[in-house]
């Protein structure tokens, strides 16, 4: 049985789409008006070259005498009052189009900002009092809140399958110990294990995707960590706390709860011995994860936190998602944290998370 919980397109590449769609705009709207400009600069030029050639060129032609009596003079006002007036008409539209450049470039930075938010959680770009461009960000708006709400339903509709295998896999463990081959017996259990834990995990990355639309507050880390110290020790398994944040931090609970959850599970599988050091410094709370297991080979510390990544000598210590580090770290960048992993100089693994305070 395979279970597809890929996670739907995150927010960055949604937003990096919309801003190469406002960059095309950009340039064909600056293409079609400074054509436009151009052409009414060279008409201008070509009406008053020719009022001036009118008024000075000499009578006759081909060196010929004319016949008859020289025109009087046009005053230059008036030979001047047409080009004046399409040169006033240029200098409008210039103007016109150094405001709209303005706001394009006003719409870009502001895309380039929203390009790391969370579809739900990002508020709507606002609108810049030209008409054009107000056109434009009400449509980008629109665009960002349909696909919003379309990925809302599809995280609706995974979380409800997953949840929902969890019950015939359940029936499956219970007619399991009805077998009387042992071997057999043994064998359907590992793969049942490994089914319900990637049932687990995708029923995981839909809640994690839903918590992402969650508005960040202040959030009491300290009371957060001592909680979670006490849940694995209720466990049976012993986590040690060394360190305070000493005041509110904000964020998101529920991803932050989440992220601490995967790299202490992580570290538990390779060893008993796991400690939360906690340290804030230079306006950024750090939070380690340290375990006294075998490390991670140098070459896979990034490779690790790619979706269903799993190495060798990972899965030969048991069934196995691989997508708990991916889930971290996808959570981490939601909150405006960083997660990094390194091999400790005494042996064992380090997992930082670094988020503002």
């Amino acid at each position: 049985m395979t279970l597809d919980t890929a996670a739907p397109p995150n927010a960055s590449s949604q937003s990096s789409v919309y801003t190469d769609r406002t960059n095309r705009a950009a340039i064909a709207l600056w293409s079609r008006y400074w054509s436009r400009i151009g052409r009414i600069w060279y008409v201008a030029a070509l009406a008053v070259l020719f009022l001036l050639l009118a008024a000075e060129w000499p009578a006759g032609v081909h060196g010929h005498a004319a016949t008859t009596a020289p025109r009087a003079g046009i005053p230059w006002i008036v030979l001047l009052l047409p080009g004046a007036g399409v040169v006033l008409i240029a200098a409008v539209c210039v103007q016109r189009m150094r405001r709209l450049r303005a706001a394009m470039v006003v719409l870009a930075a502001q895309l380039e900002q929203h390009s790391g938010a969370v579809p739900g959680r990002s508020e709507p770009l606002p609108e810049m009092g030209f008409p054009g461009m107000d056109r434009l960000v009400r449509a980008i708006n629109g665009a960002r809140r349909r696909c919003a709400e379309r990925e809302s339903e599809w995280l609706t509709m995974q979380a409800s399958c997953v949840h929902d295998l969890r019950t015939p896999l359940t029936r499956m463990v219970l007619r399991c110990d009805l077998i009387d081959d042992a071997s057999l017996r043994a064998a359907m259990e590992r793969d049942l294990d490994e089914m319900r834990e990637l049932a687990e995990a995708g029923l995981a990355c839909a809640r994690m995707q839903s918590g992402l639309a969650q508005k960040l507050r202040n959030v009491d880390a300290d009371g957060m960590l001592a909680t979670l110290v006490q849940n694995y020790r209720d466990a049976g398994c012993t986590l040690a706390l060394d360190g305070l944040v000493g005041r509110p931090v904000l964020t998101c609970p529920h991803a932050l709860r989440r992220i601490l959850v995967n790299l202490v599970d992580n570290a538990f599988r390779y060893g008993n011995n796991v400690r939360v050091r906690v340290r804030a410094e230079g306006g950024r709370l750090h939070l380690a994860v340290l375990d006294s297991g075998p490390g991670i080979a140098p070459a896979e510390l990034d490779a690790v936190f790619m979706p269903w990544y799993r190495s060798a000598e990972t899965a030969a210590r048991g069934p196995g998602s691989g997508l708990g580090l991916a889930i971290a770290r996808r959570l981490a960048q939601a909150i405006r944290a960083d997660l990094a992993l390194q091999n400790r100089h005494e042996g064992g693994l380090e997992a930082r998370l670094s988020l503002p305070l």
